[in-house]
């Protein structure tokens, strides 16, 4: 499984370590709102297939607004005029988190990834809203992106890595057939 960092990456030195450190990837959410010039240059040192960027949406007057800096400041642009940006700009993958179901165990927000899918040429990580594994399943068969993301199912429950893929191979979605050590 490649191994992705984020946080605090400013700049080409800042990404050189994390690889250093041993990343396959970096993750960007803030830097690219003040500096999009950032993407470019990493994908021309390192390549487009190790940036993924983090974008972080969050629902108000009914319309999808982009938040980063932990939520705290609203971008100027629309949700489509950045993912735009950053593939014009070199990205590899979008990693889209819902603010409003990160930590709900609702499920994620499958009208936000409709959209985004309908935007991005690139591979587009689901994230924000796990509570079950059928949230996993419903995301990806409900929607064409090619991947989900969870933290809370893992760290709040007694569940396993194991336990997701099983269950999503059993459902005869795509994923490597689990196996227990």
């Amino acid at each position: 499984m490649p191994i992705t960092i984020g946080g605090k990456i400013k700049n080409l030195n800042d990404v050189e370590k994390r690889f250093k450190y041993g990343a396959d990837k970096v993750c960007l959410n803030s830097e690219p709102h003040k500096n999009a010039n950032i993407i470019q240059e990493i994908a021309k040192e390192f390549g487009s297939q190790c940036i993924v960027i983090s974008i972080d949406v969050k629902i108000e007057n009914g319309t999808y607004k982009i938040f980063y800096d932990n939520g705290t400041k609203k971008s100027k642009y629309s949700l489509e005029e950045w993912i735009n940006i950053i593939q014009e700009n070199g990205a590899g993958e979008i990693l889209i988190n819902s603010i409003d179901k990160d930590g709900t165990k609702s499920g994620y927000d499958i009208k936000l990834l409709e959209k985004v899918e309908k935007i991005s040429k690139i591979p587009i990580i689901a994230c924000g809203g796990v509570g079950e594994w059928k949230h996993m399943y419903e995301a990806l068969q409900k929607t064409n992106i090619d991947a989900v993301a969870a933290a809370n199912i893992f760290h709040h429950s007694d569940q396993s890595i194991y336990h997701a893929k099983k269950f999503l191979y059993d459902k005869n979605i795509n994923v490597r057939k689990p196996d227990i050590f």
